[in-house]
């Protein structure tokens, strides 16, 4: 296995809408790391770093995006990409972890070349336009004043026989990449920085073979660069069998202890409900007490999200739904009526637990407990529904609703497991309405 230098990061995350550095002197907090290694201390205090060079059409739209000086995954991270080291980068969600590789992404490319040099790989084409969109809002200047293109693959599209895609920056779920590629759409031969956001997720059934196909057709020295708000022992494996050797071969590796993962900007609950039927009238009831924000609320099947919307919907909420069986258009618009507040509800597969930043979303709700095939609990989808509230610093709240005994297990693991026993508060069943909209107000 690939030497390993290991970045462990025991406090909290900086909250990026400040985008301030934490103020104590020993923000960096690393532990374990190799000091044989000159870049384990070496941390940017702002993006006009000498250390990293950018250029100044970049730094200006940072800077548009209220980037103002870099949260403690970028400090940490970004002098390791400019160094072209292979990274696994761990972070809290909403911390930052896309700047880091689209402005990765963003330096290597060179717009004289017409062919992909930097390519991202992600779950979801819900992720893959978000992470589109902020490398056209982070890049913008840099992009018009070199004429550089971006592309994100949502969907098949039709190319003349031969002609293959100019764009510098590609960015698409593993299926639809490994299409183009097989077509001799997309040309592999100039790629230079391979991402995979989410990276734990990509071990996952298609989305791992296509990976390892598409890793294979491409060079063998590039960058690889690897995120995501969990990480798995397998997904190091995994990582290790698709890391380039151009650079720095060994992997770079920033994590943080479990038990230090969850967001504590985020107030977490749960309330038991005698069987289904109280839990769908108590989420009925808690929806309408709420007026402010928007509510995510995460549950395990398609037939799930389709009865419920249709309940919510005919008690007179302005709800919107996506599971991953929806047609692409449908789901489009689903997401953007939400980020749009055209609807305040948004009821979820884990197709949109992920990377997904809503910032007005104040309340997720997990009317399902999540768990993997086989009702074994699954703490990692639990963690990325949870994050989707709290993000950038922000505040938000997280209710499970807890069916049977059953689910109190699945929820009683997860809190072993994240070492947070008693950090998941109980809400008595007796509570009364006012006392409850106090306590899942975002304050």
């Amino acid at each position: 296995m690939a030497a390993v230098e290991a970045t462990e990061v025991e406090v909290d995350e900086v909250p990026e809408v400040e985008r301030r550095l934490n103020e104590k002197e020993d923000d960096e907090v690393i532990d374990g790391t190799s000091q044989t290694d000159a870049l384990h201390s070496v941390t940017i205090a702002k993006f006009d770093d000498p250390k990293l060079g950018l250029p100044e059409s970049l730094i200006k739209g940072l800077y548009e995006m209220n980037f103002t000086k870099p949260s403690k995954i970028q400090a940490i991270s970004l002098p390791k990409i400019w160094a072209n080291r292979n990274l696994l980068a761990q972070s809290h969600n909403g911390t930052g972890k896309t700047a880091c590789f689209v402005l990765g992404m963003l330096r290597i490319a060179d717009a004289r070349v017409k062919k992909p040099q930097a390519l991202c790989i992600c779950p979801t084409r819900e992720l893959a336009k978000q992470i589109a969109e902020e490398t056209h809002r982070m890049g913008k200047y840099m992009l018009l004043e070199s004429g550089m293109t971006v592309k994100c693959i949502l969907k098949e599209e039709r190319y003349e026989k031969g002609a293959t895609m100019p764009d510098q920056i590609v960015i698409g779920t593993p299926g639809k990449i490994w299409t183009l590629i097989s077509l001799r759409v997309l040309d592999t031969a100039a790629i230079k920085v391979f991402v995979l956001d989410e990276a734990d997720e990509m071990l996952t059934a298609g989305h791992g073979d296509n990976t390892k196909r598409i890793r294979k057709v491409m060079p063998k020295q590039l960058q690889t660069l690897f995120f995501s708000a969990t990480w798995k022992e397998e997904t190091v494996k995994f990582a290790n069998s698709l890391k380039g050797s151009g650079g720095e071969a060994s992997w770079a590796q920033v994590t943080i202890k479990r038990q230090h993962i969850f967001n504590d900007q985020v107030k977490q609950y749960y309330l038991e409900c005698n069987g289904f039927k109280e839990k769908e009238e108590r989420l009925g009831e808690l929806l309408s007490l709420i007026d402010a924000g928007q509510i995510i609320v995460f549950v395990n099947t398609r037939d799930s999200v389709e009865s419920l919307t249709r309940r919510l919907t005919a008690d007179g909420h302005s709800v919107s739904s996506i599971h991953g069986k929806m047609e692409e258009r449908a789901r489009d618009k689903a997401l953007k009526d939400f980020h749009d507040a055209a609807s305040k509800i948004l009821i979820a597969t884990n197709v949109l637990s992920r990377g997904i930043d809503v910032p007005a979303v104040t309340l997720v709700v997990q009317y399902d407990m999540p768990v993997m095939h086989g009702g074994m609990y699954d703490p990692e989808t639990f963690l990325h529904r949870v994050g989707r509230t709290g993000r950038f610093g922000r505040k938000g709240v997280a209710l499970n609703l807890i069916e049977n005994k059953k689910e109190l297990r699945v929820l009683n693991d997860i809190q072993d497991y994240y070492e947070r026993k008693a950090q998941i508060q109980e809400i008595p069943p007796t509570t009364d309405p006012e006392a409850m909209l106090a306590l899942l107000t975002v304050k």
